[in-house]
């Protein structure tokens, strides 16, 4: 009969209405743990969007630095050492305000903004655009950050910044004004960074984070304008991040333990994927914000297996007649188990495909109100799939108690 009569399918069908109700039921409970799901990944994924756009083998950061938006600093002179090292090909700063930029918009209050230096040898200029243009497919530069190859020239004016665009908008930032276009029209409004004049020349794409809700390119030159009293009144001589290229043939982690060596104490090198597997870990573990959405996902979880069960056991009361027949007539407990099973991965199927089309539009909308990567990979559907298919199998099999201890006679 099993072979036959796809009861289980059956069961489902038998009652459209529902069965809607109860595919519904299980897409609410997979959307809360889509959403919930979605930020703890956006709370890993956004704070190492800046280490997943520069282009080098290792990075060397201050050893107080426990975590990326923390600002302490090395000594610049430490990368002019390195490079006597044979397996550095070159080196590179990148220095990051956090603490004294403030950036004001015409008509809206001055905000914490995240500045990052773009390195001046990476700036051509206007006369040199024709080459780089020419040469843009094989030049191997420092930040691929979309939206700073196009806008290169522009930045290499004094007193001029690239903003992110998906800096939030309570900064007041009006897009539509700056110039973005092939027209090149000039900025209308009038913008401040650290209570001096700036032009927002250009825009590119990098991202918001949990502790960073906007950012801004500058020229590295233009850092002790804006910020002179950074470093001890030596803003050029320290340095947030270094960025370390290295020759073909060399393990990064061995070269990292070298250089680490060289200056123990003073600053820590690490290949890139130590320091982003670093920074996702202090996030999840050392936070308070990764288990607030460990347990929203745990909570989804939870309700979800309510509602399945009221669902599931719905289903099995009001056919328990039909059941019984079926017990008394000799067909073990096992098999009421795996009418179950399959009638419970039925279940979450139909609820889970609704749930994924939804989540993809709510995803979109929250990226584009918060900043943050809310990016849904095949790895972490599949994640939830699974969590979806487990709620209704315990919702299951715990409605299913009923049958299996009863006697067929009791259950007429």
């Amino acid at each position: 009969m099993s072979r036959r009569t796809p009861l289980a399918w059956k069961n489902l069908i038998g009652n459209p209405a529902r069965l809607c109700i109860a595919a519904a039921g299980v897409g609410f409970a997979a959307v809360l743990m889509f959403t919930q799901n979605g930020f703890r990944n956006a709370l890993l994924d956004s704070p190492v969007q800046l280490i997943e756009v520069i282009d080098c083998e290792l990075v060397a950061i201050s050893p107080a630095r426990y975590m990326l938006p923390v600002d302490e600093r090395f000594p610049r002179s430490l990368l002019r050492r390195v490079k006597a090292d044979d397996a550095v090909a070159d080196v590179q700063a990148l220095l990051v305000e956090r603490t004294m930029a403030r950036v004001r918009v015409a008509g809206s209050p001055a905000r914490p903004i995240r500045v990052i230096s773009v390195p001046d040898e990476t700036l051509p200029a206007a006369s040199e655009r024709a080459a780089e243009d020419s040469s843009t497919k094989t030049k191997r530069t420092w930040l691929n950050i979309p939206g700073l190859d196009e806008n290169r020239v522009q930045l290499r004016r004094p007193g001029t910044a690239l903003v992110d665009r998906k800096t939030r908008s309570e900064y007041g930032f009006d897009f539509e004004s700056f110039g973005f276009q092939p027209s090149g029209a000039p900025a209308e409004q009038s913008i401040e960074l650290s209570q001096q004049s700036i032009e927002l020349v250009g825009a590119f794409t990098l991202g918001t984070d949990f502790a960073n809700e906007g950012s801004l390119l500058i020229a590295e030159s233009s850092f002790p304008t804006y910020f002179p009293r950074r470093g001890m009144g030596k803003p050029l001589q320290v340095v947030d991040l270094g960025l370390i290229r290295l020759h073909e043939g060399h393990s990064p982690g061995e070269v990292a333990k070298r250089l680490t060596q060289m200056a123990e104490g003073q600053w820590q090198v690490m290949t890139r994927e130590q320091i982003r597997d670093r920074e996702q870990t202090f996030w999840s573990e050392q936070t308070p914000v990764g288990m607030i959405f460990l347990i929203g996902t745990l909570m989804g979880f939870a309700v979800g297996i309510i509602i399945c069960y009221q669902i599931l056991f719905t289903n099995l009361q009001d056919a328990m007649s039909e059941y019984a027949t079926l017990k008394a007539m000799g067909y073990p407990n096992r098999y009421f188990v795996g009418l179950v099973i399959r009638q419970s991965v039925y279940l979450s199927v139909l609820g889970f495909i609704p749930a994924v089309l939804i989540v993809l539009g709510l995803f979109r909308v929250l990226e584009s109100l918060t900043g943050l990567p809310m990016a849904l990979t095949l790895p972490r559907a599949a994640s939830v799939l699974a969590l979806t298919t487990l709620m209704c199998l315990i919702s299951g099999l715990l409605a299913l108690r009923k049958l299996v201890r009863a006697d067929p006679a009791s259950l007429f």
